[in-house]
């Protein structure tokens, strides 16, 4: 694990967010494939946890890019710098692509997209999300990675633009009882009132409950799709 991995993302042995996220994208996203086999794609895997829960919903062939080598057992991973670089894998490889918090990483927008379209099979679907700006743009640089912030608007048209098909881009909250009963988002959209000083102070508080619907209601994340023409 990188100094970077446990600096921004310190271990949580009984965080089983990644599960969850992982089953709900599943059964919504990656599902539906024709293949005995589908083959998945994260880019910026990181250590690979979050594919990995992907694999164990079905038998996937896993796979993973990241601009720094990282511990990925069980994964075919390549090292890849999407500023410059092409993704390393044959056109019209893969069923599925999903990423998390990475676009944000990068200066090379265009790449990133025009890149997963061409590795993604016709009919594959591409899965990411981001940090909604408009939410969380008073922490967005707390992270000085971070390079490049994005819109719902933004995110969506990029999609359409580089040839996508059947797109969209949704606000999207971290807190599984949002996804499973949409009517709950009253909820978070009520916490997000309360005042800023209540989300956390330290890393032992940003991981107690009552910190994480305050903090994950007032940040959003951005959902965005599309899929492959056929």
């Amino acid at each position: 694990m990188s100094n970077y991995t446990k600096t921004i993302y310190p271990e949580d042995k009984n965080n089983n967010y990644p599960q969850r996220l992982g089953n709900y994208l599943y059964k919504r996203f990656f599902s539906n494939s024709d293949n005995a086999r589908p083959k998945i794609l994260d880019i910026g895997c990181c250590t690979g946890n979050a594919l990995k829960c992907f694999g164990g919903n079905q038998d996937f062939d896993l796979y993973g890019i990241d601009v720094r080598d990282e511990d990925v057992e069980g994964i075919t991973f390549k090292e890849c710098n999407l500023e410059k670089e092409q993704i390393p894998f044959e056109d019209n490889t893969f069923d599925f692509i999903y990423s998390k918090s990475v676009l944000e990483h990068v200066f090379n927008t265009d790449n990133f997209v025009s890149e997963s379209l061409r590795v993604l099979k016709p009919g594959g679907t591409f899965v990411f999300l981001t940090p909604d700006w408009a939410s969380q743009q008073s922490i967005f640089w707390d992270d000085y990675t971070h390079v490049k912030p994005f819109t719902r608007k933004g995110l969506r048209d990029a999609l359409i633009i580089h040839g996508f098909e059947n797109t969209d881009c949704e606000y999207f909250y971290q807190l599984p009882f949002t996804w499973k009963y949409s009517w709950l988002s009253i909820v978070p959209k009520i916490v997000s009132l309360l005042p800023d000083f209540l989300k956390w102070k330290d890393r032992e508080q940003r991981n107690t409950k009552d910190r994480k619907l305050i903090r994950f209601s007032k940040e959003k994340m951005l959902l965005a799709y599309g899929e492959k023409r056929k």
